[in-house]
């Protein structure tokens, strides 16, 4: 990462800010270098840009409705620039006088398209409802011929069955006698049944209406009254006429009446053929229904030329409007441009992210860009160069002590489908850029140790597949970082299974012995194999912890518990149990009080006495010496003995779970050589695929995060955000 300082005249400032957005390569931050600070407290310029481009705004997209686009800035006139260097304010105001002119012109225009408009609608909803209401009067007359024909046709047969139900026996004994619909009728004649003095009886008379005659003592007549109020029941009047009762009485004059009534329905049917000879819709007298279908769709058509007509209309008067629309924008060509411009500069300029110490003489940005990035950032700087005609300063600077939050930007990692496994080290921390970046570190320790402890060919082979499945559908997310994940943790587990000889939980199952101990036969062999492997990973961890604290500015640190002092005490310890348990050549091995008094004991004792004395040697270094020192001394010697004492131990879990895997190898081979048979080999394997693989891989984690990363990485650092423009919608 590299610091750069640019000085511009103010005037170019925009221009410089807008090729720095678009190529997102900076981040920018206050200007912090001493030599500034005359410039701060005395010239420097302050402008609320994001008051001005507030207001600027307001009236910009009033005005982008009216047109309904946006338009394109004009380039850059450097007279322009340096005017509104000079008054910010007064351009903008002069920008929105010009913007309310514009307004007012355009609106103008549109309020005329939207008269027009709105006179053609109107005059396309009259015409449909002269047309509509044309259409409702001819049903109406259609409807209105339907209902007197079906009236009259139902009132006559209504009276025919009528006469024909009353026989002159039942007309003389009934006290009551109405006319009720069907649907009714039922209840009516329960409500009538709780009186016992009274009987019924119904004659159906049409298809939904019934004669019901009510039979009994006079005492009844008020309950029956009633009931045939709150049924709706019909008087036998209102479907007779009183000459027709009369009639009923007389036996003779009761059979010319039915045939009279029988006659003329005779003859309204015989009317009813002849109109259908004359015309298909009378055939029935639902019929009407199809003549008000086919005026409903005349009707129909008739709309669609109406609305067509007045389509083209409308097209005309919009064509019109937009030939005058692109005639004003002709004329106003230059204002909107320059209009367009000054907005897109304000934009810029009232971004948060656009950090500049402005002065009425230079302009001064400086920020961090990464080293990869500077030929880029140089080649946008000749860019800009070129579009304004003068020199700019440019100054490129290494990160020194006095800088602080400096940004880290993430690695470039390659091969490119291992970038999301970065998210193995951002869950530990983002490291700073006086920092070992740790990316690839990472991914390789732990898949090591994962390894380690899940050696199986078989096994690893499927977490590989999975993984390669998981990045080619999944871009993002969660299970895209599992599936990076999965690659590097399968590829090892195949290697470590190669060397255990391990597959699918089958032991030697390849003809050849296993290199790796096996942990179950050889349980302290491969425990001190994990002791050596624990070595190193610390040696590594604390030798770019003394590289780091170098970087840092702490040049004492590295001798200290964060470095050699730790490095040496653990080399120390190592020998010392190696003389101690493994060597039996060893003049002190099985004597520990030997070992106190080994040369291997001195190297953990000068271990021991760096890191107390280095934060010592730091205070006097610094001019800070004080009897707290001596305290912070102590505590570094204590920290270093059961720090490193812990960590050597804590890496003995790699044999625990080796033996575990191995275990679960052991009790395959048992279970499916007894009744399970190849079924106690499958669920082995499922288990280990399950509960280990997760256990594994939390186990790895810890030890990478905590044991290994511990020693070196402090994960304090900020994420790099360049600064960008983005988009204008």
């Amino acid at each position: 990462m590299k610091k750069v300082t640019i000085i511009t005249p103010p005037e170019y400032e925009s221009i410089l800010l807008e090729s720095l957005g678009k190529a997102s390569i900076t981040q920018l931050k206050e200007v912090s270098d001493p030599e500034f600070d005359n410039l701060r407290k005395g010239e420097e310029k302050i402008e609320n840009y994001g008051a001005l481009f507030n207001e600027l705004q307001t009236r910009y997209q009033k005005l982008v409705e009216l047109i309904g686009e946006d338009f394109k800035p004009s380039s850059v006139i450097v007279e322009d620039l340096k005017r509104f260097s000079l008054n910010p304010r007064e351009e903008v105001e002069h920008s929105i006088n010009e913007l309310n002119h514009l307004i007012a012109q355009f609106k103008e225009v549109k309020d005329s398209y939207d008269r027009e408009t709105k006179l053609i609608i109107e005059e396309l909803q009259k015409a449909v409802e002269e047309q509509t209401s044309a259409l409702e009067k001819e049903k109406q007359d259609i409807l209105g011929e339907k209902t007197r024909l079906a009236e009259r046709y139902e009132g006559l047969k209504a009276r025919l069955e009528s006469v024909r139900a009353l026989e002159p026996e039942q007309l003389k004994s009934c006290f009551a006698a109405g006319v009720a619909k069907k649907e009714s009728t039922e209840r009516l004649q329960e409500y009538l049944a709780r009186n016992p003095d009274i009987f019924s009886k119904t004659v159906e008379i049409s298809s939904n209406e019934n004669i019901i005659f009510v039979f009994g003592s006079e005492k009844g007549k008020k309950w029956v009254d009633a009931l045939f109020l709150v049924f709706e029941v019909k008087d036998i009047f209102d479907v007779l006429n009183p000459s027709d009762i009369l009639l009923v009485l007389d036996p003779e004059k009761r059979r010319e009446t039915i045939k009279k009534y029988q006659e003329e329905l005779n003859r309204l049917k015989e009317e009813q053929a002849r109109k259908e000879a004359d015309k298909a819709l009378y055939s029935k007298i639902d019929e009407f229904d199809e003549e008000i279908l086919h005026l409903e769709e005349e009707h129909k058509r008739a709309i669609e030329k109406l609305k067509q007509s007045y389509d083209e209309q409308l097209k005309k008067t919009e064509a019109k409007y937009n030939e005058k629309l692109d005639e004003l924008k002709e004329h106003q060509s230059k204002v909107l441009s320059r209009i367009s411009y000054m907005h897109e500069i304000l934009r810029i300029l009232s971004n948060p992210q656009a950090i500049v110490l402005r002065t009425k003489v230079i302009s001064i940005l400086q920020g961090w860009v990464p080293e990869y990035n500077i030929p880029t950032l140089q080649k946008i700087i000749i860019e800009v160069e070129s579009k304004i005609g003068e020199k700019l300063f440019v100054q490129f600077e290494d990160i020194s002590h006095e800088d602080h939050n400096v940004p880290t930007p993430p690695p470039d990692i390659k091969p490119k489908f291992l970038k999301p496994a970065w998210t193995l080290t951002t869950l530990r921390g983002w490291p700073s850029a006086r920092e070992v970046n740790p990316a690839y570190i990472s991914i390789f320790f732990f898949s090591f140790q994962f390894g380690l402890m899940f050696g199986d060919i078989g096994q690893g082979a499927i977490l590989l597949v999975l993984g390669l499945i998981l990045t080619q559908k999944y871009n993002r997310g969660m299970m895209s970082k599992l599936g990076t994940l999965f690659i590097p943790m399968g590829i090892s587990a195949i290697l470590f299974g190669v060397l255990y000889n391990s597959f699918f939980l089958i032991e030697e199952f390849l003809p050849y012995h296993a290199i790796m101990p096996n942990p179950v036969e050889k349980t302290t062999r491969l425990m001190f194999l994990v002791f050596q492997i624990a070595v190193i990973e610390m040696i590594v961890g604390l030798a770019l912890g003394a590289i780091n604290e170098l970087r840092s500015g702490h040049k004492w640190g590295a001798i200290g518990e964060h470095g050699l002092g730790m490095i040496l005490y653990i080399i120390g310890l190592y020998l010392s149990a190696y003389a101690f348990i493994v060597d039996s050549k060893s003049p002190v091995y099985g004597n520990f009080m030997g070992v106190l008094s080994y040369w291997t004991f001195y190297i953990m004792l000068s271990g021991l006495i760096l890191s107390m004395i280095e934060p010592i040697i730091a205070s006097i270094s610094h001019g800070r010496f004080g009897m707290e020192v001596f305290g912070q001394g102590i505590g570094g010697l204590l920290m270093t003995f059961v720090e490193g004492l812990a960590n050597l131990f804590s890496f003995l879990r790699i044999a625990a779970f080796s033996l575990a895997h191995a275990s679960l190898a052991l009790a395959a081979h048992i279970m499916s050589h007894g009744i399970l048979g190849a079924g106690g080999l499958v669920i082995m394997n499922v288990i280990a695929m399950t509960f280990e693989l997760i256990s594994s891989s939390v186990q790895s984690l810890r030890l990478l995060y905590y044991e290994f990363m511990g020693k070196f990485f402090h994960g304090g650092g900020v994420p790099f955000r360049p600064f960008t423009i983005r988009r204008q919608k």
